[in-house]
């Protein structure tokens, strides 16, 4: 049952107007306001709203108790336990497809806490949508193309690879070294761009040799460190698409000579650019070099062209992309193609300072979960929490406190944040659902009519418009949107645990009743955590 959409539809027959949440219950729990109409009609907005709100009760909209004026707004009043029954959240299977691209970090080294926040924006977005019905399918985009991943191969030429080390620091440790030796010798430029050249005509001539061997390995090496703090972090992707197909597939090449006949490509020897001003750009987007060889953003445009034609298209990206990425869409349009949707992040820093791959200044996703993992064991020993659920805390609070920001805004990760057990982190959230389990040992049985209180209707308002925040999820590609109302469910639940009797309640009715709403809020929680990433665990 869906009350907001029953209230907009019949209000639609008067006027046009938004269905707003009230301030607080006592006033009801959704509104409109008549101003603009009055305005138009000359009228006083509180006789316009007497009039509509007459005319509306009698309609009885389901779920709806009462209709009540105040001033030129008209406040609906639900039927508390009569939308109590409806409580859980489902979604039809939508007839679309999606098809979302997050993390795609240069396999060079591991990931670090600017790829952390891209990971889980689009891990959590994937969830969610596959909640809300949509068919996803996650891509990671491989660049194993570009100068980066020729200096990790010349490196393995020159330095022995340390197989001690978890995959991707072993050959984040190449990289290092090989940049270092580049500083010192510059004669290795001529060997990284002769790497280049070879890996991409053997690519484009389908010939498997021992550069496309080298490539292979340095690669994949590093990917299987990668997907394995992935893995740590609960995240999992479909399909990982290496942008050596568009050379091998020869879409590349396709796509520069549809570009080519638009009439926007400039030719200067081997060097093609094309020509944006008429979407307002000015700098040219290089495609190709003078030694012929294809970019990384030639290939990007390929990549898309070919994705799009699959599904909607949504790409999770740094906000230092965007250039690049309205570039990439400008392409796609002159190639008469869709365009993706982009979700564009901000920064996320740490009190130790900046990061550098290149210099080896970083601090990984690994060592991040390692600190994550040690403060939540001192955080269970000081609480006396079983250490054994550590692991799910940890993780939980780095999803949490990450997601919880939304993504335009820059912000510092600081620990007391991510381990807040009391107010707004994520084992807060944790401990509300273990409160619910252990409420839910006993026997709940069959319910009956009952009076409500102010803290029972607010939580079953709270849970009822899990739908909602869901929705305000997929509308605006926030998922900080979801972990803030788990926020304020874990708190309107902690009031009601607080304020009204549940296993001590005498009323045998009223008991079974408060015994239900402790479940559906244990399953919204559960819900909500899962859709973010974040496993809940059975006692704390």
């Amino acid at each position: 049952m869906d009350i907001k959409r029953e209230i907009e539809k019949n209000v639609k027959e008067f006027l046009d107007a938004k269905v707003d949440k009230t301030p607080n219950i006592d006033m009801g729990d959704y509104c409109i306001n008549v101003f603009k109409l009055a305005k138009e009609l000359k009228k006083n907005p509180k006789e316009i709203a007497e009039e509509i709100a007459k005319k509306l009760k009698e309609k009885n909209i389901l779920g709806v108790e009462d209709i009540k004026v105040f001033g030129g707004y008209i406040n609906f009043y639900l039927d508390y336990f009569e939308i109590a029954k409806y409580l859980d959240t489902k979604f039809e299977k939508k007839n679309k497809k999606i098809i979302l691209e997050h993390t795609s970090a240069n396999p060079n080294g591991p990931l670090h806490i600017g790829h952390l926040r891209n990971a889980i924006i689009g891990d959590s977005l994937k969830r969610i949508f596959k909640f809300y019905g949509y068919d996803v399918e996650t891509h990671y985009y491989v660049n194993d193309m570009g100068r980066q991943m020729a200096l990790v191969v010349l490196g393995l030429e020159k330095f022995t690879l340390d197989k001690e080390k978890k995959k991707d620091h072993a050959i984040a440790e190449i990289y290092i070294k090989i940049n270092k030796l580049l500083e010192e010798n510059k004669d290795l430029e001529d060997e990284i761009k002769k790497l280049m050249v070879e890996y991409e005509n053997s690519l484009k001539n389908n010939i498997e040799n021992e550069i496309t061997k080298k490539y292979k390995f340095a690669v994949e090496y590093c990917l299987d460190g990668i997907k394995e703090t992935l893995n740590n972090l609960n995240i999992e992707h479909d399909v990982f698409v290496w942008e050596s197909n568009y050379i091998k597939n020869g879409l590349v090449y396709e796509i520069l000579e549809m570009l080519k006949e638009t009439g926007k490509v400039e030719e200067e020897g081997n060097v093609l650019k094309l020509n944006l001003e008429d979407f307002g750009i000015e700098k040219r987007l290089v495609l190709t070099r003078e030694d012929g060889t294809t970019l990384y953003t030639t290939r990007d445009i390929a990549y898309h062209f070919d994705k799009i034609k699959k599904g909607k298209c949504i790409d999770v990206l740094g906000a230092d992309h965007k250039l690049t990425a309205e570039m990439l869409k400008c392409a796609l349009k002159l190639l008469n193609s869709d365009v993706p949707e982009i979700v564009f992040y901000e920064f996320i820093s740490l009190p130790e300072g900046s990061m550098s791959t290149r210099r080896g200044r970083f601090i990984s996703t690994d060592e991040f979960l390692e600190e994550a993992y040690k403060r939540a064991l001192e955080e269970c020993k000081k609480r006396n929490i079983s250490e054994d659920i550590a692991k799910k805390i940890a993780v939980g609070a780095v999803r949490f406190n990450i997601v919880k920001v939304s993504p335009e805004k820059s912000f510092i990760f600081k620990w007391e944040d991510a381990l807040d057990f009391e107010k707004s982190g994520s084992p807060f959230i944790q401990y509300a659902y273990v409160r619910c389990i252990r409420l839910l040992e006993k026997d709940k049985g069959e319910l009956k009519k009952v009076d409500l209180c102010k803290e029972e209707k607010e939580l079953i308002k709270q849970i009822y418009e899990f739908r909602y925040a869901v929705e305000e999820v997929v509308k605006n590609k926030k998922p900080s949107l979801l972990a803030n109302y788990l926020i304020e469910l874990a708190k309107i639940f902690n009031k009601f645990y607080e304020k009204c009797p549940i296993l001590k309640e005498s009323n045998e009715d009223l008991k079974k009743f408060r015994l239900y709403l402790v479940e559906k809020t244990k399953n919204t929680i559960e819900t909500g955590l899962n859709l973010l990433g974040i496993e809940c665990p059975e006692r704390m």
